[in-house]
């Protein structure tokens, strides 16, 4: 019978060992107001996530939607017109994310995602 007791009580352990590293929940997230150090750095995350050059992004990138797509330019022709055809790979798509405290920056690709520690946000209340 003591062999019961120790394993009811290694059994307790093992559950609450479970239930303590559940994942933190994961929302789609905004930015309320955006600097320039903010989007360098979600600039970083996103050539670290899928490699290339950092792209350029607008003043208000993640301020009303919780979605990044970038697109890759056509080429040029010499006189600087896009040459029929010559799209170069499409659509790229990223999502900023709050996972419980952090901010992070997803690929869903990849299934990755970088945490941006200096970009500060908030749930996106229309998409729980």
């Amino acid at each position: 019978m003591r062999c019961s007791g120790w394993f009811a009580t290694l059994l307790a352990l093992l559950l609450s060992g479970c239930q303590s590293s559940k994942a933190a929940p994961v929302h789609a997230a905004l930015i309320e107001q955006t600097t320039p150090d903010m989007i360098r750095e979600i600039q970083h995350a996103i050539v670290a996530l899928k490699g290339g050059r950092a792209p350029k992004l607008a003043h208000n990138v993640f301020m009303q939607h919780s979605t990044l797509f970038l697109e890759k330019g056509n080429l040029l022709d010499p006189s600087g017109q896009p040459i029929l055809g010559s799209r170069e790979g499409g659509v790229t798509g990223f999502e900023l994310q709050k996972r419980g405290k952090q901010c992070v920056l997803y690929y869903p690709r990849t299934g990755e995602y970088r945490v941006l520690p200096s970009v500060p946000c908030v749930i996106n209340p229309r998409q729980p």
